[in-house]
């Protein structure tokens, strides 16, 4: 659709930042407006370890360090590091527009449909993977200390995801 960009689940290229393709000279994002996905960050804790694990061979990848906040970044040659990064590397800020994974298809309706052209049909989107709640999180739960350890770790998130979903979510 005239002017907008989405990219295909199946590609890695959602995980790259509009700097690091600007840089390759692939396209360039000018004064586009810019959405994002987002998740929980507990949620995207344990489902990122669960995905490394089950999807990038690493079947032995440790869980103490999710419990501190951290993640296990390939990206950065195999070490542990805040989740906050990411949203450094996707250059969050008060322009870019959030779209919560756990309410994807109503999102999208609301927020993007509006800038469509007129007629365009509203979303329906089926439920993806990285949308449901993350199985395994009964089996990982975290106690109150490791909440506020997490959110410690990660203020920035942690203020996003206030944002986002409302302030009653705090550790």
């Amino acid at each position: 659709l005239n002017g907008v960009e989405v990219d295909d689940d199946s590609t890695s290229l959602k995980h790259d930042s509009v700097a690091l393709r600007e840089s390759r000279g692939e396209w360039r994002a000018h004064g586009r407006q810019r959405f994002i996905t987002s998740r929980r960050l507990e949620d995207w804790l344990i489902s990122d370890w669960a995905h490394k694990r089950r999807h990038m061979n690493l079947p032995e990848l440790d869980f103490e360090p999710v419990r501190s906040g951290l993640f296990y970044s390939l990206r950065l040659g195999g070490t542990w590091v805040a989740a906050d990064w990411w949203l450094q590397y996707f250059e969050l800020n008060e322009e870019v527009v959030s779209l919560r994974l756990e309410a994807l298809h109503d999102d999208l309706n609301r927020l993007l449909l509006p800038l469509l052209p007129k007629g365009t049909r509203p979303f329906k989107a089926p439920p993806k993977e990285n949308a449901r709640p993350t199985q395994t999180k009964t089996n990982f739960a975290f106690s109150s200390a490791e909440r506020k350890r997490i959110a410690a770790v990660n203020p920035r998130w942690d203020a996003w995801q206030k944002k986002v979903y409302g302030a009653g979510i705090a550790p």
